[in-house]
């Protein structure tokens, strides 16, 4: 075969096998409210770690008829992009029933399972490739990298025009193109079945078009369900699929006085369950009925202010601040769909809202527009971001929220007007726990400026939601009036509201006790450490490092939750974080029976080989220090990049560029495979502890820049760091294979399992310790490795 034509193949399987990743999580946020991006990557690693060992085993039947091997998977694999996620979608999982019934763990083993099976082709193409001869072997790998790094920009950018299934199909389709080259068409039996295949894919996607399902649980199948309803618009892209809901028994308004009914509306779901409805007001008069809402605080401390408004979505908020007369109002939004049914389809439907004069509507993220701005705002309004119940059953825990951390509230009362107010609202859901958080992180942001938390903060709530404005200059005797008399109109609970006279304490919402207001009091004294302490609910202020502002729950205390709640407990375990949890005691159980254990069969040359403990110890720190890094650099990003699948494409894409570089470039090196191992490693600890320090002020350089840029700086960023961590493994196989060959796999097997755990555990460590801890824990284990690369076999 050409080495043109086998190198191309590999190039698009690779570009493939990326796709498949990204296309994978926008599914499972169709799905399940969250990317689970961190088990995606785990099964495509056990796919690749399985087929590799699969591949050592079965060498010598594979090699007499490689090319046949080749593309009989290749197109095995371009079939399974389509026929994997229809069928994980007939799978019942629901991860709602995760904490109160086992079984649901097997429904989760389950569609692990059958998105393995792609990936697991996928690595056998590759591999099968990369047996060819050694002088071919660089070329082979360098073709899998570019396709790799292509891949992922690629399929961003065909999110932007393909639906979900639309984009499962497209790579279907480029799996097949890279089988087609591998084909020897001149023969009849090859030619014939890979025309077969080609009519296969043509006629599963003809004759059973497939679409991602929603859990019955989310807000989106609810609607559907109700008579009368119809989908009105609908429209995806990378940042979500968008659909606009429009019926007799569709109604949305969340955080109104009770009593207070809305205008006639439709609702705009992103990803089937976070609603926002867009009202058909054309008067400002029509808006009054915002002003019942505890989000309107604020607007009766100024005449005309200047309003920031941070997600716009479909314009509820906008139509509060035009209301009260806001002299300009900019509203950011970060999902350039949403904007573009605003201001096309749905403009006569209350889309007008994003038209008016005094109204600049940005297609920006909060921090990114924060960073390239001077200008200052009267009132900056954050709406509640996350779908209620997502949000009371924990389905958000381990996912990434850099609106709500201490570095955030900070950068957005820094833009406060002199007499500026910050407007944060959270669902009230109790017992409370993110209400109370925001009011910690608020309060934290303050002491950072230098200012008293106590007398710069007031929160507020009613039966559905719970308010905390902080105020820029400490709150006068006469705000603290004009608040009251605005909650006791509406019949809002203060919560805490500094020179009040006698502010009505859990009167109009009650529970048994006053809990918010005990909470906000403990929050803003010198109690608060032991409140923290002693409170069942992790609700401490939130950073950069640790960005989990949905995850509350204190597994230590769960006892005592039980002993409170009693049969009830279950209702308070956050979904998210038990999905992970399960996701890491499959991941690893999958790459013990997958990849280590079939090794079993050339047990007896481990046994007579020698230093086993120094390579097992290497390859197994390199597994998880490697991942660890990549991981953690994913999470990272997502606050530069905006959005989780930005990230995903700009790290995973420069990761495997430049380490597959660096990969190459240690062979052309003419020092001694442990003097490369030495060198590498004591770069990527200077370069991690660099990164540590320095990150951050390099991204905020450029934060408020455009994506493309952004993009290739955080490629260009992980460069020197992932080039250098691409030495160390196959100058320590090397060094293995040169001196004890049987070990080989064993490398392979072992340098697997820890990938698969690592990638899994990452976020989970990142959820209880922050990203601090993974890069030093990533850090102390390339030291190691590097120390432990003495003991590497020698003849």
């Amino acid at each position: 075969m050409p080495l043109f034509r086998l190198r191309l193949a590999v190039a698009v399987v690779s570009m493939a096998v990326i796709g498949l990743e990204l296309a994978l999580r926008r599914a499972l946020s169709l799905r399940f409210w969250h990317h689970f991006a961190y088990m995606v990557i785990s099964v495509a690693l056990l796919g690749f770690g399985a087929s590799g060992t699969a591949l050592t085993l079965l060498r010598e039947k594979i090699l007499p008829r490689w090319r046949t091997w080749l593309w009989c998977l290749a197109l095995l694999f371009s079939l399974s992009m389509l026929l994997a996620p229809r069928a994980a979608q007939q799978v019942p999982l629901d991860v709602h029933f995760l904490a109160w019934n086992l079984s649901q763990v097997g429904n989760v083993l389950a569609v692990e399972a059958l998105m393995f099976v792609p990936f697991f082709l996928a690595g056998a193409v590759i591999g099968i490739a990369l047996m060819d001869r050694p002088e071919n072997i660089a070329g082979h790998y360098a073709a899998n990298l570019v396709g790799s790094g292509l891949g992922a920009v690629l399929t961003v950018l065909a999110m932007q025009v393909l639906s979900t299934a639309g984009l499962f199909t497209a790579l279907a389709g480029l799996g097949f193109v890279g089988a087609a080259g591998l084909v020897p068409w001149r023969r009849a039996s090859p030619a014939l079945t890979s025309a077969g295949a080609a009519v296969a894919i043509l006629l599963l996607c003809w004759l059973a078009p497939w679409e991602p399902t929603l859990s019955q649980y989310k807000m989106l199948s609810y609607f559907k369900d109700l008579e009368g309803t119809k989908i009105i618009h609908q429209t995806e892209g990378p940042l979500g699929r968008v659909d606009v809901v429009e019926g007799p028994a569709v109604r949305h308004a969340p955080g109104l006085k009770l009593g207070c009914s809305a205008p006639p509306h439709v609702v705009l779901v992103t990803d089937g369950d976070q609603l926002s409805s867009v009202f058909d007001c054309p008067k400002r008069e029509d808006w009054a009925f915002m002003d019942q809402t505890t989000r309107t605080a604020p607007y009766h401390l100024f005449s005309r202010p200047r309003s920031l408004i941070i997600g716009a979505g479909g314009g509820a908020d906008i139509g509060l601040a035009l209301y009260h007369r806001s002299s300009e109002t900019v509203a950011l939004e970060m999902n350039p769909q949403i904007i573009a049914a605003m201001t096309g389809p749905l403009r006569h439907r209350g889309g007008s809202i994003y038209l008016k004069p005094s109204v600049t509507i940005i297609n920006r993220q909060a921090r990114g527009y924060l960073a390239a701005t001077d200008r200052e705002f009267d009132v900056i309004q954050v709406p509640p971001v996350g779908a209620f119940a997502a949000s009371g059953a924990g389905l958000y825990a381990t996912q990434e929220c850099y609106l709500y951390t201490v570095e955030s509230f900070h950068r957005m009362l820094e833009h406060l007007s002199g007499d500026g107010v910050l407007c944060i609202t959270r669902w009230a859901l109790p017992p409370p726990r993110t209400e109370l958080r925001a009011l910690d992180t608020a309060a934290a942001a303050l002491r950072e400026l230098g200012l008293d938390p106590a007398a710069h903060l007031a929160m507020i709530r009613n039966w559905a939601t719970a308010t905390v404005l902080a105020f820029n200059r400490p709150v006068t005797a006469e705000q603290a009036a004009t608040l009251q008399n605005v909650c006791e109109q509406r019949h809002f609970d203060i919560c805490y509201l500094p020179r009040a006279g006698d502010p009505k304490v859990n009167y109009f919402h009650q529970l048994p006790r006053p809990y918010y207001h005990e909470a906000a009091i403990a929050l803003l004294s010198r109690e608060r450490d032991a409140f923290l302490e002693g409170y069942l609910f992790d609700v401490r202020a939130t950073t950069d490092d640790r960005p989990y502002f949905f995850h509350t729950l204190r597994w230590q205390l769960l006892p005592v939750l039980a002993e409170q709640v009693g049969g009830r407990t279950p209702a308070f375990l956050e979904l998210g974080y038990l999905m992970s949890v399960a996701a890491l005691a499959q991941g690893v159980l999958g790459a013990v029976v997958l990849i280590l254990l079939p090794l079993l069969a050339r047990v007896r040359s481990l046994l007579s080989s020698r230093r086993k403990a120094a390579v097992f110890g290497y390859f197994l720190l390199l597994g998880l220090s490697f991942m660890l890094l990549e991981m953690g650099f994913l999470q990272k990003f997502i606050l530069y990049l905006a959005h989780p699948i930005y990230s995903a494409a700009g790290v995973i894409g420069g990761f495997l560029v430049f380490s597959g570089l660096g990969s190459y470039c240690s062979r052309l090196w003419r020092a001694r495979p442990k003097r490369i191992i030495t060198l590498a490693a004591a770069a990527i600890v200077l370069l991690s502890l660099a990164y540590f320090f320095l990150l951050d002020d390099w991204l905020a350089l450029t934060l408020g820049r455009a994506m493309p840029l952004r993009f290739a700086v955080a490629c260009v960023t992980v460069a020197p760091l992932a080039f250098a961590m691409g030495h160390m493994f196959p100058a320590g196989l090397r060094q293995v294979s040169a001196n004890q060959p049987p070990l080989v796999p064993w490398a392979w097997g072992v340098n697997g399992f820890a990938s698969v755990a690592a990638t899994v555990g990452t976020p989970l460590l990142a959820t209880e310790a922050g990203f601090g801890h993974v890069i030093f824990l990533a850090v102390l284990c390339y030291a190691v490795a590097g120390a432990i690369s003495r003991w590497l076999p020698e003849k």
